[in-house]
């Protein structure tokens, strides 16, 4: 089970479906993400000479050519490394030689100089993907992966403070996604997920629960964390979901006290990667009514206290 067979479901039963925005601007339809995934693949391919197994990182801010580029990896049978962008090329480039990858796209390129990079590894430009269009034959399909051949390398730090692989298969990936819907969140096809916080960790994982439901991708035009942009971006579509740091989210509803934003079009926020107390989002409760956002704060302080018996 290829990851990216999802993508290719979607394409070929929902082809005239949104799939991608930047902002609010359309940038392709389930029909013309497949297409691009298709060619970049063969790019990756036929350009790189990139293998099943091989490791490819993508170090670049959020973009529509993040999905693109992950999909092409795994369409190609390699493996994606997403290493986030907020880190120093240091940081990042340790990373790329523990990984022993083979290709990196950045943003801009001439991020990571030559020298250190391992042997035979190239830095790409996200946006010089070479001229697709003289491409005549992209595979048709993902390259067949068993279930425990590995999709995802996600490099997190530990104790130590040293960033360590997390190993993530096809067979991980296809069943977190799977488990996701019904024991978390009904996702349908109306939905759009909205990509505030960096795709190279945990917002980037939901993706593949809403390619699996033909839902619609957005990345903010600033391709950055703006609370009021986000608030712009579920007033226009409605039904939005998105992950956030809790940061992000206090940020979130200082904004909405600031602005009389009532929660208008945000269906659900998911939280993570960093603590959150029980008594502040209490707290956020009492001072705050606003709407669906306050039903959102009010589903998530439940899950907590539930966990939390000290929870006030």
């Amino acid at each position: 089970m290829n990851i990216a067979n999802w993508l290719d479901e979607a394409g070929l039963q929902y082809p005239k479906r949104p799939a991608l925005f930047e902002g609010q601007q359309l940038v392709a339809n389930y029909g013309a993400f497949v297409a691009l995934v298709r060619h970049r693949a063969a790019y990756l391919i036929d350009e790189h000479g990139i293998a099943p197994g091989d490791r490819v990182v993508l170090f670049m801010k959020n973009c529509c050519e993040y999905l693109e580029l992950l999909y092409a990896i795994w369409w190609a049978g390699a493996v994606a490394v997403p290493i986030n962008c907020k880190l120093h090329p240091v940081e990042a480039g340790w990373i790329v030689g523990n990984a022993d990858a083979r290709l990196i796209f950045t943003d801009g390129g001439q991020v990571f100089a030559p020298e250190r990079l391992p042997l035979g590894c190239h830095e790409l430009d996200r946006e010089d993907m070479g001229a697709l269009t003289s491409i005549t034959s992209p595979p048709d399909t993902p390259f067949p992966r068993h279930s425990d051949d590995p999709a995802w390398l996600f490099y997190t730090s530990n104790s130590t403070g040293d960033a360590k692989a997390v190993m993530l298969s096809h067979g991980n990936l296809t069943a977190m996604s799977q488990s996701y819907s019904p024991d978390v969140d009904p996702i349908d096809a109306d939905e759009v997920v909205v990509y505030a916080a960096p795709m190279s960790h945990c917002a980037g994982l939901y993706n593949l629960i809403h390619v699996r439901r033909a839902a619609r991708h957005v990345v903010p035009e600033s391709r950055d964390f703006k609370a009021d942009e986000l608030f712009e971006l579920a007033s226009v579509f409605g039904n939005i979901t998105l992950f956030v740091a809790p940061a992000m989210f206090t940020s979130m509803v200082e904004q909405a006290r600031h602005q009389g934003y009532d929660g208008k079009g945000i269906k659900t926020i998911i939280y993570g990667d960093a603590p959150i107390y029980p008594t502040d989002l209490r707290n956020v409760l009492l001072r705050n009514n606003y709407g669906e956002l306050l039903k959102t704060e009010l589903r998530l302080w439940l899950k907590a206290s539930a966990n939390d018996p000290s929870t006030p």
